[in-house]
């Protein structure tokens, strides 16, 4: 155990995790005065009774989800089973867990500070997992003299973080995950100096439905400063799903009524309250809602999550820069998805949709070889790379061309450094959704092989290097297009000619020109994700 004195905060007790770095887990940033209620800022820490610190040493409640959310996890991103770490889950889970290099506790200098926001399709997921661990990050930070803080943000997910009635909004508002988000990064600028970071240099990371949101405070007009820059890792707005008030408040009764209680034809505040009394297991069995909700106060337009509204939405003023960072197989989680639906003659259905609603059908077609001679497997794969540059690679060029005649600077990072697990999607071969956090943190650092270990650790040094001010090679201009890609030997740069000559380059110029301003949407909606369609559980 290790005694903190923070100076607004008081005595907290933290855990020596190894040689020279403290986490102080599960510290409570907010409150929920009622269930489905808005958080509240927490400026004191709560007493604990016959002690003289805040015992910080242990990790906390995550939010409420379903029981197998580990497993789940595991599935759809292919990772090895991880060491058992038992996480309780509570309605009170509005906390951030810190890690603090031991010497930095007595410094008077300040550190810059990485504030990461996890994923998990706004459902399941937890910044304590156990393949978020940072301690090989912040250790490697120490190593090369760039010393990180780093926070990890938990917030609420599922029916309790998104679910939302219109008609009884002051007792079940929209988007309130978003808002706790807000909340936890407000709190890391007013607080976390006392732990030796630097305020006004954090870096928020958010990866897949975690970039989705980081996208939402990227853009959502805001006086005050959340955070310096940001890195947009592996999800965007169109890959969550987003929904109007009016499907909120029908989603709202449909998961009142499959728990016993009478929606249609009552008041919607009766129903609410009887929500709010149920037991908290009934709230945890009910179908897991994860959507955020448009026409809001962070969400105000109907057609936020569209690309043609990314492109044209600027970042805050505060906002020095971001990077968006897409893997260059992202649609590793449709692969999985996929393969375990098993619907046959997957070439033929995706072929039929192209030629219906597209003008060169095969000119698409061909980008990704896709042909009905293709094996099972074979359309698969390359459907899964059609998911990745349509659904994923589209939006972060989008999001990279907001910036344009904005102060903000952008930079494209494509991660390509294979996931090596087995399972399902060949091994090995591809750079899978989730992987760019996790081999950045580092958690399974001790099982790559040491082909993989020297991109890694270059790319880990990139992100270091971000977090201290250095520009992430040059910045996006649609003229002048660049991007950083991290692969298995090393991290390599690309310029405009060689960006838009690779198949990804070639997809959003086909988009362009098949659809005009309308393209990228039109392809990933139209066709990709016709033919993936709603029925799949959530791709974030």
């Amino acid at each position: 155990m290790h005694l903190h004195s923070h100076p607004i905060l008081g005595v907290i007790a933290g855990k020596q995790i190894s040689p020279g770095l403290v986490q102080f887990r599960s510290i409570p940033y907010a409150t929920v005065p009622q269930r489905f209620a808005r958080g509240q800022l927490l400026k004191v820490l709560p007493s604990e009774q016959d002690s003289d610190y805040y015992d910080a040493s242990e990790y906390g409640p995550c939010s409420i989800q379903q029981s197998d959310y580990i497993e789940q996890d595991i599935k759809w991103n292919q990772f090895p089973a991880q060491p058992t770490r038992s996480q309780t889950q509570s309605e009170h889970c509005l906390r951030v867990t810190i890690t603090v290099p031991e010497f930095q506790l007595a410094s008077t200098c300040k550190l810059p500070v990485l504030a990461f926001i996890h994923g998990g399709a706004l459902s399941i997921g937890s910044g304590e997992r156990y393949w978020y661990d940072p301690t090989k990050l912040c250790i490697d930070a120490i190593h090369c003299g760039q010393p990180l803080i780093f926070v990890s943000i938990n917030y609420r997910l599922g029916n309790l973080g998104f679910l939302h009635s219109p008609r009884a909004a002051d007792l079940v508002p929209p988007n309130n995950g978003l808002h706790d988000q807000v909340l936890g990064l407000q709190w890391i600028r007013t607080f976390i100096a006392g732990f030796g970071g630097d305020p006004e240099n954090v870096t928020a990371i958010g990866q897949s439905a975690g970039a989705a949101s980081l996208a939402v405070h990227n853009s959502h007009p805001r006086a005050e400063p959340l955070y310096l820059k940001s890195m947009v890792m592996g999800g965007s707005s169109t890959i969550l799903s987003v929904k109007s008030p009016d499907q909120h408040q029908a989603d709202f009764e449909r998961t009142a009524e499959s728990l016993g209680i009478k929606a249609k034809g009552r008041p919607a505040r009766e129903v609410a309250q009887e929500l709010i009394a149920l037991p908290l297991d009934s709230v945890r069995r009910a179908e897991a809602h994860g959507a955020f909700c448009s026409e809001s106060e962070l969400i105000p337009d109907k057609d936020w999550a569209t690309m043609l509204h990314a492109q044209r939405s600027k970042p805050n003023t505060w906002l020095q820069s971001q990077v968006i960072g897409s893997g260059t197989y992202e649609g590793s989680i449709c692969y999985l998805v996929e393969n375990e639906k098993a619907r046959p003659n997957k070439a033929r259905i995706f072929e039929t949709i192209c030629e219906a609603r597209l003008k060169k059908p095969q000119q698409l077609l061909d980008l990704w070889g896709i042909s009905t001679n293709d094996s099972e497997n074979e359309s698969l794969e390359k459907i899964a790379q059609a998911a990745t540059d349509t659904g994923w690679y589209l939006p972060a060029i989008s999001m990279c061309m907001s910036s344009a005649g904005s102060q903000t600077e952008s930079f494209l990072l494509l991660f390509d450094i294979p996931n090596p697990w087995p399972g399902p999607m060949p091994q090995g071969k591809y750079a899978s959704h989730t992987w760019d956090v996790v081999s950045l943190f580092g958690a399974y650092e001790d099982q790559l092989a040491d082909e993989l270990r020297l991109g890694v650790t270059a790319y880990r040094q990139l992100v270091i290097d971000y977090c201290y001010g250095k520009a992430l090679g040059k910045p996006w201009e649609q003229e002048h297009q660049s991007a950083q890609i991290p692969t298995a030997s090393g991290v390599k740069s690309l310029n405009h000619e060689e960006l838009v000559a690779r198949r990804e380059g070639k997809v959003a110029a086909f988009a362009q020109e098949e659809k005009g301003e309308d393209g990228f949407d039109y392809v990933w909606e139209d066709v990709v994700r016709y033919y993936l369609d709603s029925k799949h559980p959530r791709i974030a």
